[in-house]
């Protein structure tokens, strides 16, 4: 029952806490200077009449509480209107943008999660050894060094110095693959893939390789370890139960991480021209095109909300003391 109770007040807080992002986002796109249309002026490009009419025709002639509850039942159906940069779909220009960021970050958070999991497991079991030291100052160097710093590094060294790989972009800008299976399973695609995908790696390797070593080194001496080194079990099948003793922490961390797979890739997309949601973004704030902007960071809060919200229902599955605590 208090599991219920906790699960309750969580979603109760989640729906809360995206209310306020999304009202926050109308807000604050409203109250900058200017429009879309206000350079079309300006230039002589549109009389004021051609301007008042586009105006009306997005709704922007309204009053602001007209736009906002129109605003909120848009983000309710997912119908996101129609961009004013690009005259078409809201909707074409995110949601595939958004499988493409997926797609960058998904595989690199697994990737690291379990590589960096796995090293830093072995790494607290032999605390004071040259390979902790190590490890811990190679993955703290690249988890604080801004990620396109990072990117841009790579860029230099692989593409413009060594001319090994592409600089820019998921594929040959001549290329049209047709479906999933042309666009993400070829040789071009992959190739483009290898910079920004180690880049991502290496940025996010510190947090689980530190989280996991210091699980390891907390758990090292406990009861249930020297229970298991007196039945005779070996280094190796010792440090494994740890590990797995560990994974608690691990697991909600990945799942918070997922939430905030934005934070950093924006900057990152920029430096590879990576046709993700953060550079859709980017490109539309700078064109004030209010409906995209709106969507993808409606899109990025919504997933960090829902995300949390994993994390802490994972999290009290687990540990029954934490829903048994909070409610």
């Amino acid at each position: 029952m208090s599991f219920r109770r906790y699960l309750v007040k969580r979603i109760a807080i989640s729906i809360a806490l995206t209310l306020v992002s999304v009202s926050i986002i109308f807000l604050t796109l409203r109250l900058l200077p200017g429009d879309p249309f206000s350079s079309l002026i300006t230039s002589g490009g549109l009389s004021q009449e051609q301007v008042d009419a586009l105006r009306a025709q997005y709704g922007l002639d309204e009053p602001i509480y007209v736009q906002y509850v129109k605003y909120v039942q848009s983000l309710l159906t997912l119908n996101f209107g129609y961009s004013i940069a690009q005259s078409r779909p809201v909707g074409d220009i995110v949601f595939p943008r958004l499988l493409n960021t997926m797609i960058l970050l998904v595989p690199a958070l697994v990737v690291t999660a379990i590589v960096s999991s796995t090293l830093g497991s072995y790494a607290g079991w032999n605390r004071g050894s040259s390979f902790e030291q190590l490890s811990i100052v190679v993955t703290t160097f690249f988890r604080s060094t801004p990620v396109f710093v990072t990117g841009i590094f790579f860029l230099i060294v692989f593409s413009y110095q060594l001319d090994l790989l592409p600089a820019f972009g998921m594929r040959n800008p001549t290329a049209s693959p047709e479906g999933l299976r042309e666009t993400f399973l070829s040789t071009d695609f992959a190739i483009h893939y290898v910079l920004p995908f180690v880049t991502v790696v290496l940025y996010y390797s510190g947090d689980f390789l530190m989280l996991a070593r210091n699980s390891v080194v907390e758990r090292k001496g406990s009861e249930f370890l020297t229970l298991h080194r007196a039945k005779g079990l070996s280094e190796m099948e010792q440090l494994a139960r740890a590990g797995r003793n560990s994974m608690l922490p691990l697991i909600t961390y990945f799942a918070l991480r997922l939430g905030m797979m934005f934070q950093g890739l924006i900057t990152l997309e920029v430096v590879f021209a990576w046709p993700g949601i953060g550079r859709a973004l980017v490109l539309a704030i700078d064109q004030k095109d209010y409906p995209t902007v709106q969507a993808a960071v409606f899109i990025m809060a919504f997933t960090v909300i829902v995300m949390n919200l994993l994390a802490d229902v994972m999290y009290a599955k687990l540990d029954p003391t934490v829903a048994e605590g909070d409610v």
